[in-house]
């Protein structure tokens, strides 16, 4: 378990669905993922157990001291070959503004580069997407694309903007975070 001053990032398991099927079916959190907020409980279920194994993703819940889970964290689409991996965070909506995004973003930062010896991250984001992309540009992602009308959002299409980082980047930077967040 990788953990911080705030934070800790652990492993989601099959008790944690009804809470991701509430951050799931928020449909202001969605639309930041593009998707529908659309799902059922019996589908992230059939989901958890066919991805349980998938070694192309890692899916955490972010816990606060209290082990009060406060939100999710994907690795998706690690790649071995190319040491490369798409990452995205969702807090609850209850939880926001409180510093736990940046906290918890790092922390699965720190495991992409650290842990999976990953080269690259990426994400993708709305660019209208400030505080998520406030956190990103901290973080040190710099934007790598603007993909035009790339996904259909409550009625329309929409830009996305796709950001990465390399691990020589969060070489530099490491000692900084473990710092401020007391990385372990």
């Amino acid at each position: 378990m990788i953990k911080s001053k705030n934070l800790s990032l652990r492993a989601l398991e099959n008790t944690d669905l009804p809470f991701l099927h509430k951050l799931y079916n928020d449909s202001r959190s969605m639309s930041y993922f593009f998707e529908e907020p659309y799902e059922t409980l019996r589908e992230l279920d059939d989901l958890f157990e066919k991805h349980i194994h998938n070694l192309s993703e890692r899916r955490f819940v972010l816990e606060n001291t209290n082990h009060e889970s406060i939100g999710v964290l994907e690795l998706v689409e690690i790649d071995e070959i190319n040491r490369n991996c798409e990452i995205d965070i969702i807090i609850d909506e209850k939880q926001q503004g409180k510093g736990f995004g940046k906290e918890g973003f790092i922390l699965g930062i720190k495991y992409a580069f650290d842990i999976l010896n990953i080269f690259k991250v990426y994400l993708l984001v709305d660019p209208e997407n400030l505080a998520g992309r406030k956190i990103y540009d901290y973080a040190g992602f710099k934007k790598e694309a603007l993909l035009k009308k790339q996904y259909y959002v409550n009625g329309e299409y929409v830009d996305v903007l796709r950001m990465y980082l390399f691990k020589t980047t969060w070489k530099k930077h490491r000692s900084k975070f473990i710092k401020e967040f007391g990385l372990a």
